[in-house]
């Protein structure tokens, strides 16, 4: 006896898109933007070993907050206060702050070049979003690198953070697009909230 099947689709539910879009802003201030603009503004105005225990507070100060209110520091905290750490000790050691720049930009590189390195591969590391996440993050890597390498820390850090956003944007957009057609093609429905 043949089995039915319901020609309903079936539905997928995100969060309200409101609240998502703030958690994904909140974790990447908390744990990306605010060190490396504390950073910035402390190493232009003070110092670098001044901008270094500012960074290295912060991440702490991030961590501590959520243990003393009971809560899990997320995977992107501890991983961007590990990286901090690490980030901290070759700055210092180079006594450069474009070393400190330059760091996260090399770890861009290596990032997307895996993802591009990983397509051939029967499981590559973000699935078909890999080859769009490789060229995204390469670009912006190669931005940052040849404005770090060509003008001065007080300018190229700015200019890197304005010229990320589009290159970035278009990233999420066309990632937007893709994950909504893949549903479709699917038979799901997407839902928010």
């Amino acid at each position: 006896m043949p089995q039915l099947h319901s020609s309903a689709p079936r539905l997928v539910v995100m969060p309200a898109k409101l609240r998502l879009a703030f958690d994904v802003v909140k974790h990447l201030a908390e744990a990306v933007v605010v060190p490396l603009g504390l950073f910035y503004a402390i190493v232009v105005n003070f110092g670098l070993d001044s901008a270094l225990l500012a960074a290295l507070g912060w991440a702490f100060l991030a961590v501590l907050a959520r243990l003393v209110r009971g809560s899990r520091p997320p995977v992107l905290l501890l991983a961007a206060t590990g990286m901090a750490i690490l980030q901290a000790v070759i700055t210092f050691a180079a006594n450069s702050a474009t070393v400190y720049f330059l760091q996260p930009t090399v770890a861009t590189y290596l990032f997307g070049a895996a993802l591009l390195v990983t397509l051939p591969w029967e499981r590559p590391l973000i699935q078909r979003l890999s080859a769009l996440w490789g060229v995204v993050l390469l670009v912006n890597a190669s931005l940052t690198l040849g404005l770090l390498l060509t003008l001065s820390t007080s300018w190229s850090v700015p200019l890197a953070a304005v010229g990320s956003l589009p290159v970035f944007g278009a990233g999420l957009l066309l990632s937007y697009v893709w994950f909504r057609h893949s549903l479709r093609a699917g038979g799901f429905h997407l839902a928010w909230g």
